[in-house]
């Protein structure tokens, strides 16, 4: 029981946290979305762990603790996927940019 207040007291901040980083513009609204959704289900999975065994029944694996370990694990390897694509952007931009820089460099007498 003391657990489970904790744990949906630390998702209540994260969604403050969150909305507050939103409203000084250093996280997008898609990220805030995606957050609050997370947050949410970590709150009504706390407060009612039995959905996860119901849930584990429907799709066909055996435990609700299963279920959010395979879950876990898929979200976080698209996460990293999403962050590898940005990092590449970025290198890619950032390469651009110097190589205009210097372009621009060696124009200049």
């Amino acid at each position: 029981m003391i657990f489970q207040l904790v744990l949906i007291a630390f998702a209540l901040f994260a969604i403050g946290k969150t909305w507050k980083q939103y409203q000084k513009k250093e996280a997008s609204k898609y990220w805030v979305m995606a957050f609050s959704v997370l947050w949410v289900v970590v709150i009504i999975v706390t407060a009612v762990p039995n959905i996860t065994s119901v849930i584990a029944s429907t799709v066909g694996i055996g435990r609700g603790a299963d279920v959010i370990v395979y879950s876990a694990i898929v979200i976080l390897t698209y996460i990293v996927y999403r962050l590898m694509l940005k990092q590449q952007k970025l290198s890619a931009e950032m390469t651009d940019l110097v190589r205009a820089i210097a372009i621009e460099k060696t124009q200049q007498p």
